[in-house]
């Protein structure tokens, strides 16, 4: 059996919609010592000269080398060349091409890979294509995790330097609305995920989805997403696994039509504001959490808001 046969046909022939899984190319690297850490799919390699077609999150770069990871089925390695035409649906109908350059190639962009297989296993890229929409959101999100990759790169032991850095994330946080008191709350909630994921389980997405109803036909509206971790593992660990279930509620809502341009970029704050205590088995499903909150311009709101 050809080593590629686990790409699955009906997601080759789908056109490029961002239907695969949340906040998969920000899914923690499990540590040593956790042993529920998630783990990723198994790495797929394909035959030297053999044709590929898959539809994948970037998962990380390296140079012209970068991984794609298609849903929980399989992990790609791909390969850049000058010959890689890269390109976003454009014009009438979306008929045409836009040529985009390499640059625009980062982790959490969805993405449609076209090739052939090359040396050690890899994807030689013949045609990379994605649509404006997704590298928007892959572009806000990193915008959003920037800080916490440094967080984690700077502080591999020291909680108190996480947790004291963490602090200042909140000035990122509202880096794109002028002033938050000219808003007011209108909607809170939470919702919880298992250990060590940051999928969304079907009852959490059933809890947007009756936030969506309800912020239907809002005006100047924007919507705030924070995720948070236990404190089982390290600091660096759940700093990560907290920014990767903020950006699968943000994904979520962009799947559902909510205009990027209404979420804030969203933050993972670790195990910090805890909202339970982290001794008992309870508490920790309690903070294994993203908090998301719709805040609507004062003005508006109180002239009817709608």
């Amino acid at each position: 059996m050809k080593t590629n046969a686990l790409v699955l046909t009906n997601v080759v022939r789908s056109r490029l919609t961002p239907l695969l899984l949340a906040g998969l190319a920000f899914a923690p690297r499990a540590s040593a010592q956790d042993t529920t850490a998630q783990s990723l799919p198994p790495m797929v390699t394909t035959v030297e000269g053999e044709k590929a077609k898959f539809a994948g999150v970037v998962l990380d770069r390296h140079g012209d080398t970068i991984r794609v990871r298609e849903g929980n089925t399989a992990l790609h390695t791909v390969l850049l060349t000058e010959d890689t035409h890269i390109g976003t649906p454009n014009g009438l109908f979306k008929m045409g091409r836009k040529r985009r350059d390499q640059s625009a190639i980062i982790p959490g962009l969805l993405m449609q890979v076209e090739g052939r297989g090359g040396p050690g296993g890899m994807v030689v890229a013949d045609k990379i294509r994605f649509s404006t929409r997704s590298m928007n959101t892959a572009q806000q999100i990193n915008v959003g995790s920037e800080m916490t990759r440094n967080q984690v790169a700077a502080n591999t032991d020291s909680i108190e330097i996480v947790k004291r850095r963490l602090a200042d994330s909140i000035t990122h946080v509202n880096a794109r609305v002028t002033n938050l008191d000219n808003y007011e709350e209108k909607i809170s909630l939470v919702v919880n995920f298992p250990t060590n994921v940051s999928e969304l389980e079907d009852g959490a997405k059933g809890v947007l989805d009756d936030m969506i109803g309800r912020i239907s036909g809002l005006k100047g509206y924007i919507i705030e997403v924070k995720g948070y971790a236990d404190t089982t593992g390290k600091a660096p660990h759940n700093l990560q696994l907290s920014q990767a279930r903020a950006v699968s509620v943000v994904r979520y809502l962009e799947q559902k039509d909510i205009p990027i341009r209404r979420i804030l970029n969203p933050t993972g704050f670790g195990s910090a504001d805890a909202i339970a205590s982290n001794a008992t088995p309870d508490g920790r499903a309690m903070n294994r959490r993203a908090s998301v909150r719709v805040l609507v311009n004062k003005g508006l709101a109180n002239n009817g808001g709608r």
